[in-house]
């Protein structure tokens, strides 16, 4: 277990900002809004997407406008980026109007907690994993927390295709996704392999999510949904991945020593 939250501290006091989220979007203290178009334009409205990184507009109005050298047709959806946005106040015209917006800060949660809470995943995964049955339900539970959380990234970005967008983000474990199917049917059929099965998914689904373990630093999240539980899923397939690894390997070593 010392070996496990070795690995686990290592794992936040060493990672670079995350890349396994859709879009290259990343985790930070820090989001762009708007917060509003002065004057007002009939039908016209205006939002920061993915992650605070691009300005959308949507003219709903009756007349073309005018944004970053771009002419917006009514009904038409416009996304662009501005390097004004990264200011603390700013403002971008559009037309004959502006659209204000600021750059809110939030202090980042005590990566300390969701490190005690992987760890615990991984002492579950491990315990699991010894078992010669049971890892096939670990690796059910920590594979669909990675796609949840593959899924809700890829939620979060406007504007592009889907399912390139999930397969970016899903990384090696679109490979051990598949495999739970595996882990489950040498499970059910008993097959000694269940353990090596279980154990090499989980492997892999620790090196998928080692790109986001800044998500337990930051406050603002690139996720389709609360930021508390986009880093519950990444401690789950973390620490569960690890121990399932740990626990499946264990048990080979101990089923080899009694043949």
């Amino acid at each position: 277990m010392r070996v496990l939250l070795l690995v686990l501290v290592l794992l936040v006091t060493t990672a670079t900002p995350a890349r396994a989220h859709a879009g290259g979007l990343t985790p930070q203290d820090h989001l762009s809004r708007v917060t509003g178009i002065e004057p007002p334009l009939p039908g016209v409205t205006a939002a920061m997407v993915n992650h605070g990184t691009e300005v959308e507009i949507r003219n709903g109005g009756a007349t073309p406008i005018t944004v970053a050298d771009h002419v917006v047709a009514p009904g038409e959806t416009y996304l662009f980026r501005d390097e004004r946005t990264t200011a603390p106040r700013w403002e971008v015209p559009l037309g004959t109007s502006v659209i204000k917006g600021r750059v809110d800060t939030t202090p980042g949660p005590n990566p300390l907690w969701w490190l005690l809470i992987t760890a615990a995943f991984a002492l579950g995964g491990y315990l699991l994993g010894r078992r010669q049955a049971l890892p096939a339900v670990g690796v059910v539970v920590v594979t669909a927390a990675h796609v949840w959380h593959a899924v809700g990234s890829t939620l979060a970005v406007t504007g592009r295709p889907f399912v390139p967008l999930l397969i970016g983000a899903s990384g090696v474990g679109l490979v051990a996704w598949p495999l739970t199917a595996v882990a489950v049917v040498a499970a059910v059929r008993r097959r000694p392999a269940t353990a090596f099965v279980a154990a090499v998914v989980g492997a892999m689904l620790v090196v998928a999510g080692i790109p986001d373990v800044d998500s337990f630093r930051f406050s603002q999240l690139p996720f389709a949904g609360p930021g508390d539980l986009d880093r519950l899923l990444v401690a789950l397939t973390l620490g569960g991945g690890l121990g399932l690894a740990a626990g499946g390997f264990d048990y080979m070593r101990r089923a080899g020593s009694t043949t």
